[in-house]
């Protein structure tokens, strides 16, 4: 395997009584994209929340980089700044303009000047098809849109890996194609992604490994062609079922 992006050993998430993530073992290389699927509650946002620690694992390690995130010494918002994240209601700050929204980590965080971060505002809005909204504001702009924003925004730090927590789930049908194509894009030029959807064709076109996760476990996971042609585990069989139209 290449270079191993994130090492997830054991991972266990409890709320309470409720056992989440049951001792989870996961692994992304360099450049891999890895789609999440699985049934609502599965514990597929969980572990990826876990990731860049929006949730504290309850035990088990994570590696991301070499680095142990779940070393209560790491300065994990250091470590977040190589870690880009997209979440399903955008969370862009409706205060400010599209420009703003990209530049104000790579400014404020003393990575770029607010000039090199314009710059680089403008030419990742070309990115995600936006070059033309660069003085909105997010009120304007359609569900599509706002996603797009979004990821130019985690692209602004130059991340090593890129999570997307179902990304596509609160849009529009039509807007949906828009924010996939600009994560084919990214794919495409070797981002290391880790991404949560209900999104089949995604998984199928993009992904270089699909993880099946049910009831708070990986249940079953290989190329897309193994997990969606030849399924081997009863639950992942009847899980796509449902929700391919064969």
């Amino acid at each position: 395997m290449a270079e191993l992006k994130v090492n997830v050993t054991n991972l266990v998430k409890n709320y309470g009584s409720n056992h989440v993530l049951k001792g989870i073992d996961f692994k992304v290389a360099n450049n891999e994209v890895v789609v999440l699927i699985g049934p609502s509650g599965s514990g597929k946002s969980t572990l990826l929340r876990c990731l860049n620690k929006l949730e504290e694992p309850t035990s088990g390690t994570i590696v991301i980089d070499g680095q142990d995130i779940s070393d209560p010494k790491t300065d994990i918002d250091k470590a977040r700044e190589n870690i880009g994240m997209v979440f399903q209601h955008f969370n862009l700050f409706n205060n400010l303009s599209v420009s703003k929204n990209i530049t104000l980590a790579p400014v404020e965080l003393g990575k770029m000047s607010e000039e090199e971060a314009e710059k680089q505002a403008r030419n990742l809005l070309e990115t995600v098809g936006l070059e033309d909204k660069f003085d909105a504001m997010p009120a304007s702009l359609s569900g599509g849109q706002k996603q797009r924003v979004a990821i130019a925004r985690a692209l602004a730090m130059k991340p090593d890996i890129m999570l997307f927590d179902e990304p596509t789930s609160a849009l529009d049908p039509e807007m949906v194609g828009d924010v996939l194509n600009v994560m084919k894009k990214l794919a495409k030029e070797g981002m290391t992604m880790v991404v949560v959807t209900h999104e089949m064709g995604f998984a199928k076109e993009v992904a270089d490994r699909v993880v099946f996760m049910a009831d708070g476990n990986v249940v079953e996971e290989g190329t897309p062609e193994e997990v969606f042609d030849h399924p081997q585990n009863e639950r992942t069989k009847s899980f796509l079922e449902k929700v391919i139209n064969v």
